[in-house]
């Protein structure tokens, strides 16, 4: 079993196989760490045009996700959940290889690769693709 999991999540994809796969293989002592990156450009986005700031997105982003919360809750999952801000793939990649704080060091990275939008061009994201390449961790694809 793994002890620590870190699983970036993305608005855009379908998280609906991945309460499924977490419980074969998480521990009583797993953590599983929802991680989303928030671009610097959506960021200037909401600031300028609907005066939201990183307060008020983080809080936003913990609401959207209480329906994929709620499916890990049933199934005695144990998670955390962090917002972070800046260039997509080289965050998820430096919280991979240095953790928080060098503290924390993971296990398995999960990822979605299911879009919902049907009109994909390469079986891997490039998002998905990067990570994959380019992580000391094991990661897991999933469909």
């Amino acid at each position: 079993m793994f002890k620590n999991i870190l699983l970036p999540y993305d608005f855009e994809n379908d998280f609906s196989a991945i309460p499924g796969y977490l419980e074969k293989v998480v521990g009583e002592d797993s953590i599983v760490v929802i991680y989303h990156v928030v671009t610097e450009n959506d960021l200037a986005i909401s600031v300028k045009y609907y005066g939201k700031h990183k307060e008020d997105i983080i809080r936003e982003k913990e609401k959207n996700l209480t329906p994929f919360l709620d499916e890990l809750d049933k199934k005695g999952i144990q998670y955390k959940i962090k917002v972070d801000f800046g260039p997509i793939k080289n965050t998820i990649l430096e919280r991979i290889t240095f953790g928080s704080d060098n503290k924390e060091e993971f296990d398995l990275v999960i990822m979605s690769n299911h879009r919902v939008s049907l009109d994909i061009k390469h079986v891997l994201g490039d998002v998905t693709h990067k990570i994959a390449k380019r992580s000391p961790a094991p990661v897991l694809i999933v469909k």
